[in-house]
């Protein structure tokens, strides 16, 4: 299935890009890329979105464990999506398993892009976050704009049931 695929990608970049730019980065704490449009600034956040609900970490995991089910039952269910609709709900499905590794693993997720200008920073982020956020404003367009039901098999398929 097209979506476990794209998860398992997206958590092994993400696992990697943490790793690496925590090996690089823990002494110094990062280092500005652009002019300080985008920076590298290694951070844990041990809350959801920009801090939301920090400390809470059996909430957080709780919360993300049965997004992560759902998610599986979707995919399940969207087996016959079109193939970009398959990839959106990979992209956030495997957001979701590297943030989860990371909670599980210290209780704090590693965030390290940092974007904005001057003052004015976008929250620090990782790769999980990017393919969460991707995923899921692209598989909403594309239901917004969707005019097939991507529950069921296209017409004439044969789905090798009787």
């Amino acid at each position: 299935m097209l979506y476990f695929t794209i998860a398992a990608l997206i958590v092994i970049l993400d696992q990697a890009s943490k790793r690496v730019v925590w090996e690089v980065f823990r002494n110094s704490g990062g280092v500005d890329l652009i002019d300080g449009f985008l920076r590298i600034t290694l951070s844990r956040n041990n809350g959801a979105v920009m801090g939301i609900l920090g400390g809470s970490r059996a909430i957080l995991l709780i919360v993300t464990t049965i997004s992560i089910a759902a998610l599986i039952f979707f995919a399940y269910r969207m087996r016959y999506a079109p193939i970009l609709k398959r990839i959106y709900i990979g992209l956030i499905l495997g957001g979701a398993f590297g943030n989860l590794i990371d909670r599980i693993a210290t209780g704090e997720v590693i965030d390290f892009i940092d974007m904005g200008i001057g003052s004015y920073r976008w929250p620090t982020y990782n790769v999980a976050d990017i393919a969460v956020s991707l995923g899921a404003v692209f598989l909403i367009a594309g239901f917004v704009k969707a005019t097939d039901d991507v529950f069921e098999p296209p017409k004439g398929e044969d789905t090798g049931t009787a």
